[in-house]
C-alpha cells in the first residue's frame, strides 16, 4: 500500500492547539480497537449489513488518518456489503492492518 496514514487532517482541524490534536488522536485510539472488534464479530457473523455498519463507522477514522484511497476502498466495500457482497473485503482489511500499525505507534 503506497499511502500511509498522516496527521494533515489533524493538524488542519487543531490549527495549533495542541491540546485538542491530543484530544482527537486519544479519541482514535480509545475508539478504533473497539470498532475494529467489531468489524471482526461482524465478518464471522456473516451479516452484512452489519458488517457494511461497521465499516461505515470505520470510513471517519480512515478520514481522519488522511487515508483518501483507503477511504474510496471502503466505500466500495460498505457499498458490496449492502449487495451481498464482499468486494474490497482484502483491500480494506490492508487498510485496517495499516491503520491498527500506525496507531499503535502512536
Amino acid at each position: 500500500m503506497s499511502e500511509m496514514p498522516n496527521f494533515k487532517y489533524i493538524d488542519q482541524l487543531s490549527d495549533g492547539d495542541e491540546a485538542f490534536k491530543s484530544k482527537l488522536l486519544q479519541v482514535i485510539k480509545n475508539e478504533f480497537p473497539l470498532e475494529l472488534q467489531q468489524y471482526h464479530e461482524a465478518v464471522s457473523s456473516n451479516d452484512f449489513l452489519v458488517i457494511a455498519y461497521v465499516v461505515h463507522k470505520l470510513k471517519n477514522k480512515i478520514s481522519m488518518l488522511g487515508l483518501e484511497s483507503s477511504y474510496l476502498i471502503a466505500q466500495e466495500y460498505e457499498e458490496s456489503l449492502k449487495q451481498s457482497r464482499t468486494s474490497k473485503k482484502e483491500s480494506f482489511e490492508e487498510v485496517l492492518t495499516l491503520m491498527t500499525d500506525f496507531i499503535n505507534s502512536i
